[in-house]
């Protein structure tokens, strides 16, 4: 595995990759709808990389993203001040990328990029805008406002400077740590996305020599690859 150094606290710091791969397995023996799988990764890496609930409450969020409604949103209005948004009661990892879509296109529009959301769950999570953003070389903050009198939250995107490190490169860098002991606790669960081991499972696996019982012995090569391009003349070729 593509782990980062274990400090004295048996802290560990996880790659961008092992990061990804062991969400999106979590994500799939959640349940959680396929299509928002990949979307739903990146909050919930974001989260985890800017200190919020991050990986200790993962398990909880997926258990609230298992019935995630995307339709439930709704845009209640839009002016020259701001977009309204109500956020139909879904996770904040469903809603701020919607957030983030509409402030970049008001930004790009040349109007104040500004959305104001109301009923969302989990609303601290809200604050993954600002790595969302940065995907658009924007920035982006979260504020609590009000809207026709009941509470709401202010999500405000704006102008960054071209070489600043973004979360992601961050994590790229750096890594997310992770207690230990609850990182191989989430990675043992997420490997119940993987099919089991079995007889047809390894006859699948490439081109390797397996007995009838799905004993592995070997290889009849030492290579599958086909090297004749590299050998010949590749134009002709």
């Amino acid at each position: 595995m593509s782990l980062h150094s274990v400090d004295n606290e048996g802290s560990l710091r996880v790659s961008l990759r092992e990061s990804r791969m062991v969400l999106e397995r979590l994500m799939q023996v959640t349940r959680v709808e396929p299509g928002l799988v990949p979307t739903l990764r990146d909050c919930a890496l974001y989260s985890a990389a800017l200190g919020l609930s991050g990986y200790p409450a993962l398990l909880g969020h997926l258990e609230t993203l298992r019935g995630a409604q995307p339709g439930a949103l709704r845009l209640l209005g839009e002016d020259d001040a701001a977009a309204v948004v109500d956020g139909g009661g879904q996770h904040a990892w469903v809603v701020a990328p919607v957030l983030v879509d509409l402030c970049v296109d008001r930004h790009r529009r040349g109007l104040p990029a500004v959305a104001v959301v109301r009923n969302v769950a989990d609303c601290d999570e809200l604050a993954i805008v600002a790595a969302l953003a940065e995907a658009h070389g924007l920035s982006a903050a979260v504020a609590a406002t009000g809207h026709d009198g009941a509470p709401a939250l202010r999500v405000t995107v704006e102008a960054r400077p071209a070489d600043a490190r973004t979360t992601l490169d961050a994590i790229r860098a750096d890594g997310i740590p992770v207690p230990a002991s609850l990182w191989w606790r989430l990675f043992h669960l997420a490997n119940e996305a993987l099919a089991p081991d079995s007889y047809a499972s390894r006859r699948h696996a490439g081109a390797i020599m397996v007995t009838a019982d799905g004993r592995v012995v070997g290889r009849q090569d030492e290579d599958d690859t086909d090297l004749s391009l590299l050998r010949g003349d590749a134009s002709a070729a």
